[in-house]
């Protein structure tokens, strides 16, 4: 068992205007894969819940162009008036979807670059992409690499002084790797996005301890030497299976259910911090180490259940993946707490008390027949967390119980932490404050029995306000309702 206060101080304000640029300082995005036919309503019920938390803009990510989405998109953060952003982000990918052809990206930048609703930045157009230094993606339309692509792209989109450029550009996160992408594309980009050595803290597959890799301290340095931007992830964590013995197919010999080797699988599991570790502690480095942009990976990411958004899109109902029954709101309403830290350089003080509750539902030493393991299954910790947002006043008396078993700890003014390894059952957490007595139960049961699949999607459940003994104030706003119910 332990409990740790989480602090640090850092500097600066966000300035935010709906036709006006956005003034350089502390910025907050959420990665948002546009794929789903969802109506304006469902856009405007989500940009108010993004701006309720103190997100600041959208980064529409895909790689097959539906404009009709993008439009609707930003046709709603301008109906809202509330001064919320939209920016692109291109996939440079290939799959099964398709891919995204220059003329594409050229029509994505061309045709927001004006809209009232545009993020700005350094009076610059912004726009991002998600890879797109692999010269063999760019060879197919007939460029000699991937410098001479992006340099006749911006071109054609009206010249690159008009576009400010911040991609993912894969490397190890290491000064000189960065470093390495500048000295290849110059001053066609003005930073670097840290995506997975900054999200998740790995590297070729294995894990380093959060904090101590190469990956947010040294990306930022190289930022600030070359005199360009840092925009740093952060995330829930990450897990994918597509699929059973779907995740070893045939074609990759290496990737089967008695393979050692697994890095060929669709299974994955990224983060070696499971629950709220991930999340709180990588925020906690942000804030001590602060980048000017921070980019939440993702907001709707079904498939690879790093996402925070409760499922609002229809997008939900359709991956495959039971989001409804792990939901991740409360790793959203958390977040607003360092969101707001990240922004104004001061830590908040809870104006009430929080409960929040993170584990996932399976041990990770369990086999399953017939099933390939999942990568990084080893490295998992069987851990159920709480975590206790605290308003001034006398301490609270936290219990948590897990399958039968207690463990019981303290927590003071702020944001709290306390875990213990769990045992298969009912996993709940008891707040004792006072004559107030507060109990809030997972609605799934950690289970190692009849298992056909992995699965190790983070389940959480949380009060947002503790009142009287009963859980006050919803999640959703009044307003976000409303929307939905339009």
């Amino acid at each position: 068992m332990k409990s740790i206060a989480l602090s640090a101080i850092l500097l600066l304000a966000v300035v935010l205007g709906n036709h006006a640029r956005i003034a350089s300082g502390r910025l907050v995005f959420a990665h948002y894969l546009i794929y789903a036919p969802d109506t304006i309503a469902t856009y405007k019920a989500e940009i108010q819940l993004a701006q309720s938390k103190g997100i600041d803009a959208f980064a529409l990510n895909t790689n097959v162009y539906r404009k009709n989405l993008f439009d609707q998109m930003y046709q709603a953060a301008r109906e809202l008036g509330t001064g919320f952003k939209i920016f692109i982000s291109a996939d440079i990918h290939a799959d099964g979807n398709g891919r995204l052809s220059p003329a594409d990206v050229v029509d994505m930048m061309t045709s927001y670059r004006t809209h009232p609703n545009q993020l700005t930045y350094e009076g610059k157009s912004f726009f991002t992409s998600w890879l797109g230094n692999d010269d063999s993606y760019w060879s197919f339309y007939g460029y000699a690499n991937s410098f001479t692509a992006w340099r006749d792209i911006f071109n054609r989109a009206g010249g690159k002084s008009l576009y400010y450029f911040i991609p993912f550009f894969p490397t190890d996160g290491s000064y000189n790797g960065v470093t390495g992408v500048f000295n290849i594309f110059g001053t066609l980009v003005d930073g670097y996005y840290g995506w997975d050595t900054s999200a998740w803290n790995y590297i070729n597959n294995n894990f380093d301890t959060l904090g101590t890799s190469p990956g947010d301290a040294t990306s930022l340095q190289a930022c600030v030497d070359a005199g360009k931007t840092y925009m740093a992830s952060v995330s829930a964590w990450f897990f994918k299976n597509l699929g059973g013995q779907q995740c070893c197919p045939s074609t990759t010999p290496s990737c089967s259910p008695t393979s050692s080797d697994q890095s060929g699988c669709p299974c994955q599991v990224k983060g070696n911090y499971q629950g709220s570790g991930l999340w709180l502690q990588h925020w906690t480095q942000i804030i001590n180490n602060p980048p000017p942009l921070v980019e939440i990976v993702s907001w709707n990411d079904w498939i690879e259940g790093h996402y925070v958004s409760p499922n609002l899109s229809v997008g939900a109902a359709s991956s495959g993946v039971d989001v409804a029954g792990f939901p991740h709101d409360a790793f959203l309403d958390l977040g607003k707490h360092y969101i707001d830290w990240y922004k104004t350089g001061t830590e908040p003080v809870p104006s009430q008390d929080s409960l929040y509750l993170f584990y996932y539902t399976q041990s990770s030493r369990v086999s399953i027949s017939g099933q390939c393991s999942i990568l990084h299954q080893d490295s998992l910790s069987d851990v159920v967390y709480a975590v206790i947002k605290l308003s001034p006043g006398p301490a609270a008396t936290i219990t948590i119980n897990s399958g039968g078993h207690s463990t019981v700890g303290t927590a003071t003014q702020g944001v709290n932490v306390i875990g213990m390894g769990f045992f298969e059952g009912t996993q709940s957490v008891t707040f004792v404050r006072g004559s107030v007595t507060y109990t809030l139960t997972g609605a799934k049961q950690i289970s190692n029995r009849g298992l056909s699949s992995y699965n190790y999607n983070v389940y959480s459940a949380f009060c947002k306000n503790i009142q009287n003994g009963a859980c006050g104030s919803g999640f959703i706003s009044d307003s976000v309702r409303s929307a939905l119910a339009a």
